[in-house]
């Protein structure tokens, strides 16, 4: 019998009987959850931060639209297919699981291989890097208004500070129980999505108003060099990352047959709407040259359109950005715990907390990992 408020898992399983019960992650998230849950991971600073590359790739306004909007659809189409092995392999970790499913059984040594490879380049590399360059971004606009005559060098140890303030709530919040992660990432994804519809609203606002001269610029200045053209398409897809993130949880997905691509088909979908309608918004108001030198162009575009309510977008960033790192987590603790449980991680990320049902372990892990 495992210490009280924990458990050994046993036989690697993920399972384990307690005075004759069973004890394993429970099932939390519905429809709604899983859809505020692959918000929560899309959504990140990307396209309040740096949407010019894309702009500055492609060379145009329409090409740019295009760029955005055949990203969104590859991304569907990824996401789709993850949704199909998502109902077919019932298993949390979405690539690992697939891997282990698709080769553990080719041969001894090679077929776990690529699972082995994937669980620990995302447990030990990826994630953790993901989640603390996300953390400080959060802390870089979360400081701002409490920084402005701050030193340099000074506001750098502010921001190191207030990131790990950030990574110990958000790591409280997934050892502490999956209904707690739950209710504060939909509060966190509707506040998102209210942000992104404050900037649609602006570039309304804007073309109503007769100032339609930059989008009028349409294919002007697009580029033929199939190089730009790639590059400006790793931009757009590099902001909708995050599309697998429901099948990654799938252990936990309420009806995961129906809700997994239910929630992708609604999701995805959504955020490609946002991205483009976004993107119109901020080249109604700033032209080429203002796009491609600011370093935070919804910023600026708060700036000039949001007067006294642009405070709004540096909140919007902060909101977003601590989102998608503790979804980020939430995450990359499950391919952790699930890696454990298929034996290529340590076994004590296979246990689960038997108060609160959470890989505590895992979650730790992960946590210590990013802050170092």
């Amino acid at each position: 019998m495992a210490e009280k408020g924990s458990l050994k898992l046993e036989n690697g399983n993920g399972i384990a009987s307690v005075a004759g019960s069973t004890v394993k992650l429970k099932r939390e998230l519905g429809l709604f959850s899983a859809v505020n849950l692959i918000l929560g991971v899309m959504i990140g600073s990307g396209i309040f931060v740096s949407p010019a590359s894309a702009l500055k790739e492609s060379g145009s306004v329409a090409l740019c639209l295009i760029i955005w909007t055949v990203s969104g659809i590859i991304s569907l189409l990824g996401a789709l297919s993850f949704a199909e092995l998502g109902t077919v392999v019932n298993k949390s970790g979405a690539e690992y699981a697939y891997f282990q499913e698709a080769f553990s059984k080719c041969h001894k040594f090679w077929g776990p291989l690529p699972a082995f490879t994937c669980a620990w380049i995302y447990v030990m590399i990826l994630r953790p890097a993901e989640v603390a360059i996300i953390v400080m971004t959060f802390a870089a606009y979360a400081i701002q208004p409490f920084s402005i005559d701050i030193p340099a060098e000074s506001r750098a140890q502010a921001i190191k500070l207030a990131s790990l303030s950030a990574l110990f709530v958000m790591t409280y919040i997934n050892i502490t129980s999956v209904k707690l992660f739950v209710k504060v990432q939909n509060v966190f994804g509707v506040c998102k999505v209210f942000a992104c519809l404050v900037v649609i609203g602006g570039g309304i606002y804007e073309i109503a108003r007769g100032n339609t001269a930059n989008l009028n610029k349409g294919f002007e200045g697009s580029t033929t060099n199939p190089g730009g053209i790639a590059l400006a398409l790793y931009s757009g897809l590099w902001a909708y990352d995050g599309w697998n993130s429901v099948t990654v949880v799938t252990e936990e997905i309420i009806n995961p047959a129906v809700n997994v691509p239910l929630s992708i088909s609604i999701a995805v979908p959504l955020i490609t709407g946002l991205y483009v309608f976004m993107n119109v918004a901020y080249m109604t108001v700033l032209n080429f040259e203002d796009m491609t030198s600011v370093p935070a162009v919804a910023v600026e575009f708060g700036n000039r359109v949001l007067g006294p309510a642009s405070f709004l977008i540096p909140l919007g960033v902060a909101i977003a950005t601590f989102g998608c790192a503790m979804s980020v987590q939430f995450g990359v603790t499950r391919v952790c715990y699930t890696a454990a449980k298929g034996g290529h991680m340590l076994e004590v990320f296979s246990y689960v907390n038997m108060k609160r049902l959470t890989p505590a372990p895992a979650v730790a892990f992960q946590a210590l990992l990013t802050a170092i």
